[in-house]
């Protein structure tokens, strides 16, 4: 019983890490769509488009962005739940505060631009 536990968590993990990479890349093909879609448009009109709608763009990534990095903090948690020693401890608290940290400012960020 214990065994299947542990490989249900194993997986579980495994999934939402895969899960939380897939929402950085989406959120990425979608700022890299918008920002060639932008050049594009630029190139083949003369009248100059603004910089503003490049930038419209970084909410939306920076979005994704805190989307996939929380998705990454429960996938470590998950992790550690499955050795739970000293080590893994101290790395989960250190890089959930890290990834807490660049989340708390990115959102910040992004409220001041929409």
């Amino acid at each position: 019983m214990e065994t299947y536990r542990l490989i249900l968590l194993q997986r579980l993990s495994n999934g939402i890490e895969l899960l939380s990479a897939v929402v950085l890349l989406v959120g990425f093909a979608k700022g890299m769509w918008g920002f060639l879609l932008h050049e594009w448009r630029a190139m083949h009109s003369h009248s100059g488009m603004s910089p503003e709608n490049v930038s419209a763009l970084r909410p939306m990534v920076g979005n994704y962005i805190l989307l996939g990095l929380d998705f990454y903090i429960v996938s470590d948690i998950l992790a550690t739940m499955l050795h739970p020693e000293w080590n893994e401890l101290i790395s989960l608290a250190v890089i959930g505060l890290l990834r807490t940290t660049i989340g708390y400012f990115l959102g910040k960020e992004i409220a001041v631009e929409k």
